[in-house]
């Protein structure tokens, strides 16, 4: 469930950051922010999470990715509240969608992380023992 979290969120940021880089000082549809500034974050950020869903790594760093992501999106939203261009970062405000869209993908990432993995575990690293019978 983590990894593909991590995978979808990484297409995501990682389609609006080669977007944004194309479409500069405007909002995209007139609804998102596309600043380089933005675009670069999503681009480290999408990186770091696809190369964290496809190592062969724990769960739990996955999930500590994931936290981090989500952290860095609702801070984002959050502060836009206070200044728009989140303190002179941005030369072009967020949007009220901008707002919304990072504080709703924030959250719902950060329940995704602190959720039990209760499922099939990818990260296994052993075989379950045969009960000898």
């Amino acid at each position: 469930m983590y990894r593909i979290t991590a995978i979808v969120l990484a297409a995501v940021a990682g389609l609006l950051a080669i977007v944004g880089y194309f479409v500069e000082g405007e909002h995209l549809l007139g609804i998102m922010n596309v600043d380089v500034t933005l675009d670069v974050l999503r681009t480290v950020l999408a990186v770091g999470l696809l190369v964290v869903a496809l190592a062969p790594v724990r769960s739990t760093v996955v999930r500590a990715a994931l936290f981090v992501f989500g952290a860095l999106y609702l801070i984002m939203g959050l502060y836009a509240f206070a200044d728009p261009e989140l303190f002179g970062l941005l030369p072009t405000r967020l949007t009220g969608f901008d707002i919304a869209f990072h504080i709703v993908v924030g959250l719902a990432t950060l329940v995704v992380a602190a959720m039990r993995d209760r499922g099939w575990r990818a990260d296994r690293t052993t075989a379950p023992r045969a009960s000898g019978r």
